[in-house]
């Protein structure tokens, strides 16, 4: 007997809205000003092994998700405000790193052409406009510095040697994560690498990550010395996640992300 293609898919659907939720980690993060009472930012992380959901929600009604699938090498960042998404693969982002590091050859070489004075005025300008433009060094300046519940080691993150942020890192089994799911974690990290400072931000992300040792569980961004934005865990708890959780939304308009060259 044929079965008729609208039994198939409603039976596929049954299916698939049968498959037990698998557990995962739940992480609840906060980011305000320095000081501040109310949260600007509000970002819930969802980690299964192999699979990451990161959503926030601004006071100023901006809503997007990030959706990471380590296996198929995809990320996808969706603007649920204009109903949007972008999708980043492995070789679209080595593609990007290679145009973002050709341009800026291109401006090297222009550069050299230059005056002197004209030449720093302009590598001034261009650090400006590309968040400092130089390599960030991370150093360790303590273990055992409490966050909370939470038992930390304490980082400095400099550009050009002034500070540009502070990250407080707590071990994996504090936030109740296994090994699979910070494996998770840290997969996401090697994946925005290429673009650095350009890439999608990621929340508790950092981009000197693969320098720090555990999750980020508080972190302070810096502006000319100043600390502008403090960012912290706030809630984690293990529990069941629905696997739509980690699949594309549908009826989204397909975009193309913009990356700074």
């Amino acid at each position: 007997m044929r079965i008729p293609k609208s039994s198939m898919t409603l039976a596929c659907a049954l299916a698939l809205a049968s498959l037990p939720a698998a557990a995962g980690v739940v992480i609840q993060q906060e980011q305000r000003e320095p000081g501040g009472a109310a949260p600007l930012v509000q970002t819930t992380m969802y980690i299964d092994a192999g699979r990451l959901r990161i959503e926030a929600r601004s006071v100023e009604g901006e809503h997007t998700i990030s959706i990471f699938d380590e296996s198929k090498q995809v990320l996808w960042v969706i603007d649920r405000v204009a109903g949007t998404y972008s999708e980043m693969t492995a070789a679209k982002m080595a593609e990007m790193k290679k145009r973002m590091d050709e341009a800026r050859k291109a401006m090297d070489a222009q550069l050299a052409q230059m005056p002197p004075e004209r030449r720093k005025m302009m590598e001034e300008m261009m650090k400006q406009q590309m968040g400092g433009g130089a390599a960030v060094t991370v150093r360790e300046m303590s273990r055992g510095e409490k966050v909370g519940a939470f038992t930390c080691i304490h980082y400095e993150q400099l550009a050009q040697g002034q500070r540009s942020g502070e990250v407080w890192t707590a071990s994996p089994d504090q936030l109740q994560l296994g090994e699979a799911e910070y494996k998770t974690f840290q997969a996401l990290g090697r994946f925005l690498e290429p673009l650095g400072a350009s890439g999608p931000g990621g929340a508790g992300l950092v981009s000197a990550g693969r320098f720090i040792e555990g999750f980020p569980v508080r972190s302070l961004l810096y502006d000319g010395g100043q600390a502008v934005a403090e960012e912290k865990v706030i809630k984690t708890e293990r529990r069941a996640l629905e696997p739509n959780l980690f699949a594309l939304p549908p009826g989204l308009e397909k975009t193309e992300m913009d990356v700074e060259e």
